[in-house]
C-alpha cells in the first residue's frame, strides 16, 4: 500500500511537471515561480533517488498532444517532450480533403487532391516503426518503415495501376524477396533490387497475354529486370521450353526431350 502511495504521489507531480512544461512551451514563461517550479523538479529527484525502479515508470509515461500543421496535416498521440512536441511514440496523423494553407492569389482555401492517412509509431517527427498509410485513390502501405520510407517487410497497394507487392523494401523501392501481383495478369516472385528482379525470379500468367497463355510460368534468373542466361518455361500442358537469354533476349530454345535447339537471329 505504501509503494502504491508512492507511486501515485510520483505520477500526479510528473503529470504537474508536464503541464508546467506544456504553459511553458506555449506561453514562454512558467504558470507558477521559479522557486516553486524548482521545489517540484526536486522533489521528484528525491523520489527517483530514493526509489530507483519508480524512475523507469516515469520514463514510461507516454506524454501525449494534438498538433496542428500549417500545410493541413494533424497529429494526435505520443510526442517526445513538452518542450519537442513532435510526434514520437504511437500516433495518428493525417490530412484531411481541405488545405489549410490559403493560396495568396485567389484567398481560398485550396482543396486537397489525396487526403491520407497514418497510424502505427512515429520517431523524432517522422514514420518509423511498424505503421499503415492510407492515400485516398492512390496508394496504401502496411509494414514497417525509416525515417518516413517503407523499409522491411510491408504491403503496399497501388489502386489505379492495381498493383499489389508484399514482401521486402529498402528506402521505399523493392529490395530483398518479394511478390507482385499486377491486376489479374501476371504474378512475378522472386529476388528484387531497386524495383527490379534481380537474381532467381518465376513469373506466372493469371490470364492469356500476348503469345502467353493462362496458367504458362517462366523461371529463372534476372538481372536488372531482364531474364539472362537459362530459363525455362512450363506450358499448361506439362510441356517444358528450355531457354537461353542475354539481357532479357532469347537467343536459343528447345522443348526438353528434344536435341537439337531453334537458334534465333538478332
Amino acid at each position: 500500500m505504501r509503494n502504491k502511495k508512492i507511486k501515485n504521489d510520483y505520477h500526479k507531480k510528473r503529470q504537474l511537471l508536464t503541464s508546467y512544461d506544456f504553459y511553458k512551451a506555449k506561453h514562454k514563461k512558467l504558470p507558477v515561480s521559479k522557486e516553486e517550479y524548482q521545489n517540484l523538479l526536486d522533489e521528484i529527484l528525491i523520489l527517483e533517488s530514493r526509489y530507483p525502479s519508480i524512475k523507469k515508470m516515469g520514463d514510461d509515461l507516454v506524454i501525449r498532444a494534438e498538433l496542428n500543421y500549417p500545410d493541413g496535416r494533424t497529429y494526435k498521440g505520443a510526442i517526445k517532450s513538452a518542450e519537442q512536441q513532435i510526434p514520437h511514440g504511437h500516433g495518428y496523423m493525417y490530412l484531411s480533403s481541405v488545405d489549410l494553407n490559403i493560396d495568396s492569389k485567389t484567398f481560398r482555401k485550396k482543396l486537397t487532391d489525396n487526403p491520407w492517412d497514418y497510424v502505427g509509431e512515429f520517431k523524432d517527427g517522422v514514420f518509423d516503426g511498424q505503421g499503415e498509410y492510407k492515400c485516398e485513390g492512390n496508394y496504401s502501405y502496411k509494414g514497417e518503415w525509416k525515417k518516413s520510407h517503407f523499409h522491411g517487410k510491408g504491403k503496399l497497394v497501388i489502386e489505379k495501376t492495381k498493383e499489389v507487392y508484399e514482401g521486402e523494401f529498402v528506402n521505399s523501392k523493392k529490395n530483398g524477396y518479394g511478390i507482385l501481383i499486377v491486376s489479374d495478369q501476371f504474378k512475378t516472385e522472386g529476388k528484387w533490387k531497386d524495383d527490379q528482379l534481380h537474381g532467381k525470379g518465376k513469373i506466372t500468367f493469371l490470364k492469356d497475354i500476348d503469345d502467353q497463355e493462362k496458367g504458362t510460368i517462366i523461371k529463372g534468373n534476372f538481372i536488372k529486370g531482364n531474364i539472362h542466361g537459362s530459363s525455362e518455361i512450363v506450358y499448361p500442358d506439362g510441356d517444358i521450353l528450355d531457354c537461353i537469354n542475354v539481357n532479357g533476349v532469347r537467343t536459343k530454345a528447345k522443348f526438353r526431350g528434344d536435341k537439337k535447339w531453334t537458334i534465333y537471329k538478332k
